[in-house]
């Protein structure tokens, strides 16, 4: 089958769009588990915090709980100012633990002061490099500003700590996505969907994943879930649709975009690909009738695509139906084409045409196509079949030789073209006129080249049957060349016998 795949998948409901980093994260049982001493017992990743800071923390969770964290962040400023710098005498600055540092990043986070949040997150790592949920944390901030580079490092260190929630594997996963690893990218996204397979975007990130590794069953059975919850998402029935296709099995694709045709959701480019594919499959009306869809369906007409429709129509024997969609074509958008366009759909007319067996109307259209580019030559081809079936049709022999000649003269012009498909068209062409006249001998050159320029293993069988008949013409030529030539020695001996014999009676008398 013809490879059939989507002209412009569009991906953006997996992977364009920054993954969703939720603020509820900084609002989360172990943020606030963070504030009442939770620190010092999972070391080395967590730092430790003194008696005061903890007394700090614990004195602050009822802000915490209101959420009240303006309060919250300003207590903790003041604190550490008091602590660097004592007002009381006698008292020793002191150093910041970076777990308070930690803290204070989260609430300026959730007071939307990103950039200082990201300098106190960074200060609490260099207090403390093996600091995991400091890693973590900042991997989120920059996550959520659609930094991927800058949070992979962070991503993977906090993992390398032991931390395992579906957010960091999530998150990992789609960094992998958006670096083009998709084998890494679905390792961190099994992980993720595993801890939580209600999540969206671990199953979206899961599928992507699946579908840039060309894993067309897995890819496809994922899209079918997402679609059983997502039934209006356009990109994810295309996308299967393409899983599809490239699992050779074409009509359940084509079943897909007749889903977004009844939804309202099919573009121009769905169409002219479900068009594709009922070609493909033989069934020229329903191509039609999707080709005409994909026509009302674009703003602006595409021309390049209505040839290619055109031309698939031809292609696939489908003839009234490629001369229906060009006369629709005319009527709903015009005659406003280029000259290189228009020959380009005389060309496909003239193919209609000669499906049809309408020899006059080839007639008309190759000498449309002439009038526009007289050198054109394909067109120069179809001129001389033109006229060799012109000969045939006729009863006067000094007529037909007549056509015959320009045939042979319009082959002959053709095979001057730069374009090896042209010469390849004009010497095949012309090598089958000289067959049919049974002029194997000459024939063959031109039979020859053409298979040089194009092998084919048709072209190659009838060069063979050409060449097996070429022999026996040369050998018919030979004996009869050599009969003639007996005779004429024949002849020539009886005449000197004869001279011979009438000398003879003359010296006689």
């Amino acid at each position: 089958m013809r490879t059939l795949l989507l002209g412009a998948i569009l991906l953006s409901n997996l992977a364009a769009d920054p993954l969703k980093v939720p603020k509820e994260q900084f609002r989360s049982p172990e943020f606030i588990k963070g504030f009442v001493g939770a620190y010092g017992f999972l070391s080395p990743v967590e730092p430790k915090v003194d008696r005061e800071e903890s007394e700090l923390l614990a004195d602050l969770a009822d802000l915490f709980s209101d959420a009240r964290f303006r309060e919250a962040e300003a207590e903790i400023v003041n604190f550490i100012k008091l602590r660097k710098n004592p007002i009381e005498e006698g008292v020793e600055p002191k150093e910041v633990s970076p777990a308070l540092i930690f803290q204070l990043a989260q609430l300026y986070y959730m007071n939307d002061r990103t950039s200082d949040a990201e300098r106190a997150y960074k200060l609490a790592i260099k207090g403390h490099p093996d600091f995991r949920r400091a890693h973590k944390y900042l991997a989120l901030l920059y996550a959520s500003q659609d930094r991927v580079s800058d949070a992979l490092p962070h991503l993977k260190k906090a993992i390398q700590l032991g931390e395992a929630d579906q957010l960091v594997y999530g998150l990992l996963g789609y960094a992998y996505t958006q670096e083009n690893k998709p084998l890494a990218a679905e390792a961190a996204y099994r992980q993720a969907y595993l801890l939580n397979p209600d999540e969206s975007q671990w199953r979206s990130g899961l599928t992507l994943s699946l579908y840039q590794q060309e894993k067309w069953p897995e890819a496809a059975a994922m899209l079918g879930d997402l679609l059983s919850v997502t039934p209006e998402a356009t990109d994810f029935w295309k996308m299967q649709a393409n899983c599809f296709l490239n699992m050779e099995q074409p009509l359940r694709a084509a079943e897909n975009f007749e889903v977004l045709r009844l939804k309202g959701l099919a573009d121009e480019a769905t169409l002219n690909t479900l068009g594709d594919i009922y070609a493909d499959q033989k069934k020229p009306v329903l191509a039609l009738g999707a080709y005409l869809a994909a026509l009302n369906e674009g703003e602006s007409l595409n021309v390049e695509r209505s040839l290619t429709t055109a031309r698939i129509l031809a292609d696939y024997g489908a003839p009234r139906e490629s001369a229906k969609y060009i006369a629709y074509l005319r009527e709903k958008k015009g005659g406003n084409l280029s000259r290189s366009q228009q020959i380009e759909f005389y060309l496909i007319e003239i193919k209609i045409a000669k499906e049809s067996n309408d020899i006059l109307k080839v007639g008309e259209l190759v000498k449309k196509v002439l009038t526009l580019e007289p050198m054109n030559g394909v067109a120069l081809v179809e001129n001389g079949i033109y006229h060799e079936q012109l000969s045939d049709a006729v009863d006067d022999e000094e007529e037909a030789a007549r056509l015959r000649g320009m045939a042979r003269a319009q082959f002959t012009l053709a095979m001057k073209s730069e374009d090896e498909q042209v010469q390849y068209l004009a010497n095949r062409s012309f090598g089958q006129m000289l067959v049919r006249q049974r002029e194997f001998i000459e024939a063959m050159p031109f039979i020859e080249k053409a298979l040089a320029l194009k092998p084919t293993d048709g072209l190659s069988r009838f060069s063979k049957q050409v060449s097996i008949f070429a022999d026996r013409q040369r050998e018919t030529l030979a004996r009869e060349e050599a009969e003639r030539a007996a005779l004429l020695e024949e002849q020539e001996k009886k005449r000197e016998a004869d001279a011979a014999k009438e000398k003879d009676e003359k010296d006689e008398k």
